[in-house]
């Protein structure tokens, strides 16, 4: 075994009182969970009150987790709840576009130059943006995330056959609207 314990191990601690082994958890998702709901949201800023919220709302409710040899997944769903929460009433407002660009979304598409690269990885930024949220959850746990269809299941709360719909659709809305942005 590595030399830190396994999620069941770190659960089971805090339940058992010991609070701060909660921080081991944190260190070992937060930047994963950050990224995801950057991909999600498309604000750095938004991102981080997300998985901060999330954190707040998993220890609260840890007792909760079914089975803490799945708690990544359990964790990420509540991360993922969180995000949705926020996309739609952030459509509600109108709020711009993603403020930052991920560059894993353009390696398919990858140009000779630095600046059509990064032209590219902006109208896939706002293609996804554009996107219902079940697509493009997940478009961004499958290619950013590289997540298993299995993982997505759990993240999702969506059977593999209905993920594999939301993905074949969202890349070809995405095609669609990237051959319109070119």
């Amino acid at each position: 075994m590595g030399d830190t314990p396994p999620d069941a191990v770190v659960v089971a601690r805090v339940l058992d009182g010991d609070v701060e082994a909660f921080a081991l958890l944190v260190d070992r998702y937060q930047d994963e969970f950050t990224a995801y709901a950057k991909h999600m949201t498309g604000s750095a800023d938004d991102a981080a009150d997300i998985v901060q919220e999330s954190l707040v709302r998993a220890y609260r409710s840890l007792r909760r987790c079914g089975d803490p040899t799945r708690f990544k997944g359990w964790l990420f769903r509540i991360v993922s709840n969180q995000c949705k929460t926020h996309v739609t009433r952030r459509a509600r407002r109108r709020r711009d576009h993603l403020d930052d660009v991920a560059d894993d979304i353009a390696s398919p598409y990858e140009a000779d130059s630095a600046a059509r690269r990064a032209e590219l990885r902006s109208e896939l930024e706002a293609g996804l943006q554009q996107l219902p949220a079940d697509q493009r959850e997940a478009l961004v746990l499958r290619y950013i995330h590289d997540f298993s269809l299995r993982e997505m299941t759990e993240v999702a709360g969506a059977s593999i056959p209905a993920l594999k719909m939301r993905l074949k659709r969202g890349r070809e809305a995405l095609r669609e609207k990237l051959e319109g942005a070119v």
